[in-house]
């Protein structure tokens, strides 16, 4: 399956998607949106969306 959107995060947004994390600001939906988004990121992991589900338990989108 080919990726619908490609995630290319710059360091800032990267810093803000770890704070976020760290310090489980927001909703819960937001902290796991915030994990989906560095995982994708295709200047780190940039795993592929059924390893994203797989892992963080959310469901790919068709």
């Amino acid at each position: 399956m080919q990726k619908k959107y490609i995630v290319r995060l710059n360091d800032e947004e990267r810093s803000q998607l770890h704070e976020v994390i760290k310090k489980l600001s927001g909703s819960s939906q937001k902290v796991r949106r915030s994990q989906v988004l560095l995982k994708a990121d295709v200047e780190g992991p940039a795993w592929t969306d059924q390893k994203i589900a797989k892992h963080l338990t959310v469901a790919p989108k068709p």
